[in-house]
């Protein structure tokens, strides 16, 4: 299971778009991770129970606890929610920012660390965000 306990605070935090993509073999999520490997990486709790939703068996379910347990689960914490309702009230209509997107927000902006995903779009407008595409994907996996 990923480490909820606080091994080290993380210096980056990755959304499931990338999670997703490493664990379907993609070389590029795969050399992201490897050029990233003496980063202490975070999950925000809500991209783990995404990625644990996904799956169809308590088998796979296992298997992604395992892959993910060098990583740090990022709970959210007192303010947060306050914080992601103000955001998501400010930034749905004009960004598409969503409820998840915002809770996430919230817990990227208290650590201060960058966020890697694919949908810097949805966290351009809020402060304290750092969102950053990690690296290109094929035009064939974006469609």
């Amino acid at each position: 299971m990923p480490n909820s306990a606080r091994m080290a605070d993380p210096t980056l935090l990755v959304d499931s778009d990338v999670l997703i993509d490493f664990f379907r073999g993609s070389p590029q999520a795969a050399d992201w991770l490897s050029a990233n490997r003496n980063e202490m990486i975070g999950i925000p709790v809500i991209i783990l129970m995404e990625l644990l939703q996904g799956a169809r068996s308590a088998a796979e379910q296992a298997s992604i606890r395992e892959r993910l347990e060098t990583c740090s689960v990022q709970h959210l914490e007192t303010g947060d929610s306050q914080r992601a309702l103000e955001w998501f009230v400010a930034y749905r209509l004009s960004h598409g920012t969503g409820i998840m997107d915002c809770l996430i927000a919230a817990i990227a902006a208290r650590l201060s660390v960058p966020f890697y995903t694919f949908n810097v779009r949805h966290f351009g407008p809020i402060a304290g965000v750092d969102a950053r595409q990690p690296y290109e994907r094929p035009e064939a996996t974006t469609k």
